[in-house]
């Protein structure tokens, strides 16, 4: 539950970050400032770590396909913020797919056996794909300029 709780103010203090210099944005200026912001992306980063590090039994999907959704999506928004603060799709595609398979090498070989994690190459499958994903829907946002 704490590890919600350092989440849920992370990401309230990154909201603060993109406000705290413009009080009268429209939501698309808010939600620009919002993705481009490195906090953010960093932030992303550092949430899906400590997600990804939570033993299981703490972890609400109860299904193996919710499990592969939950890396698809969380990969998929990594990968959107990394590409709008830094702009490098081959570097983000990679770095993404790197950090996915860190994430499943740290769950399988370095966190106890206790929190029940394993190593699963679906799971970064799932990661790669959303990372793929999530680059795709910024370059579309883009090509669309929403």
């Amino acid at each position: 539950m704490n590890s919600y709780i350092c989440l849920f103010c992370l990401i309230a203090y990154c909201i603060f970050l993109c406000l705290k210099n413009s009080c009268s944005m429209n939501i698309k200026t808010f939600m620009n400032q919002f993705f481009t912001n490195k906090y953010v992306a960093f932030a992303v980063t550092i949430a899906i770590l400590i997600l990804c590090s939570l033993p299981s039994r703490e972890v609400p999907l109860s299904t193996n396909i919710n499990d592969k959704a939950a890396h698809f999506l969380a990969f998929g928004i990594w990968s959107f913020c990394w590409q709008a603060s830094f702009g490098k799709y081959i570097q983000t595609i990679l770095l993404g797919f790197l950090y996915g398979i860190l994430i499943e090498s740290w769950q399988g070989y370095i966190l106890p056996e206790s929190f029940h994690r394993s190593f699963d190459w679906y799971d970064a499958i799932a990661d790669g794909i959303g990372v793929i994903i999530g680059v795709g829907l910024w370059k579309l946002k883009n090509l669309l300029n929403l």
